[in-house]
């Protein structure tokens, strides 16, 4: 009866040394490699500008405009220094009828980015109105600014109404060692 148990445990531990073969040819494979494959160099650690440390940009500008079918809002200068990552930009304009489109510029205005086409809707007791909201991913260095525009054909007039306006949304990175 001893023999019997003591065959039983070899069985066991015969099994269970069958079951870590591959594992430890695999370990004695790595251990036969040489020290440079098995080393990870890891870059210096540094700063990601576009992560955690970015600070969130959010402005709502009231437009001008230099004629009865065109409004547009300059923005702040990017700082020197920072990075501005816009994600979205917004334009909502009371009491004006028609179709138009409405656009992102770089700088003054000449560096068209973008354009949307914009549509009139009832916005019942508020009259007629415009708005859009567009997803956007537009980098503004340093030095730069965003501009945007709301124009519509001659012979249609933007209302002047104090409620109008363009928005900017996004967040400012600082892109200093």
């Amino acid at each position: 009866m001893m023999m019997t148990n003591k065959l039983w445990a070899l069985k066991v531990t015969f099994r269970q040394l069958t079951a870590l073969v591959p594992s430890c040819a695999a370990a004695l494979l790595l251990g036969a490699a040489p020290l440079a494959l098995q080393a990870q160099v890891r870059p210096a650690v540094t700063r990601s500008v576009d992560e955690p440390a970015r600070v969130p940009y959010a402005y709502s500008v009231t437009p001008t405009c230099p004629f009865t079918n065109q409004c547009t809002a300059n923005f702040p200068v990017v700082p020197a220094g920072k990075r501005l990552r816009v994600n979205q930009v917004s334009m909502i304009f009371f009491f004006s009828n028609g179709a138009g489109f409405f656009m992102v510029h770089r700088n003054t205005g000449n560096e068209a980015l973008s354009a949307w086409p914009v549509t009139a809707f009832g916005g019942a007791y508020y009259g007629a109105l415009f708005s859009s909201t567009q997803a956007v991913d537009l980098i503004y260095e340093a030095g730069e600014a965003p501009v945007l525009e709301f124009g519509q054909n001659a012979g249609n007039t933007i209302f002047a109404d104090t409620r109008n306006r363009f928005g900017v949304t996004g967040y400012i990175v600082d892109t200093t060692p």
